[in-house]
């Protein structure tokens, strides 16, 4: 399992604020654009992200969730709707919302990889993670798919 941060929005930040929440709840995946400069970026998502990572999901350095990947990378291409410009997801399931506006403090990249545990953001996502897994094991749900 490993741990990853990432924001959804297009170029326009206010789009997180409005739509990232409904998405996360309702059609329950992540996931990102197509854009020429994001292809290892994309890639990442596609191929290094794997089933049970844990993705603190961010608008700048505002948290906004914690999610768990329950399935593989998949494209679609054919969506109309508001959502139609996430043409590469990943189902997820919500562990836990952040509800106190705390922040990250290096919030850089689109989707970042947690490489390093001593680092403060791979800190907070991970003690975030732990208090969901205690809470999860005493009302007995599994804490990996």
């Amino acid at each position: 399992m490993t741990y990853w941060h990432m924001q959804m929005h297009r170029d326009d930040k206010s789009f997180a604020d409005e739509h990232v929440y409904s998405i996360l709840e309702h059609k329950k995946i992540i996931g990102l654009g197509n854009w020429d400069e994001g292809q290892a970026v994309i890639a990442a998502f596609q191929n290094e992200m794997k089933v049970n990572d844990v993705v603190a999901i961010k608008n700048g350095a505002k948290l906004i969730a914690l999610v768990q990947v329950i399935g593989g990378a998949y494209h679609v291409d054919n969506d109309t709707t508001e959502i139609g410009w996430i043409e590469h997801r990943r189902p997820i399931r919500m562990l836990d919302w952040e509800l106190e506006e705390k922040t990250l403090p290096q919030p850089r990249g689109t989707l970042e990889k947690c490489v390093n545990k001593n680092v403060p953001t791979t800190q907070i996502i991970s003690e975030w993670h732990d208090r969901v897994v205690k809470s999860f094991k005493k009302r007995d749900i599994t804490t990996s798919v």
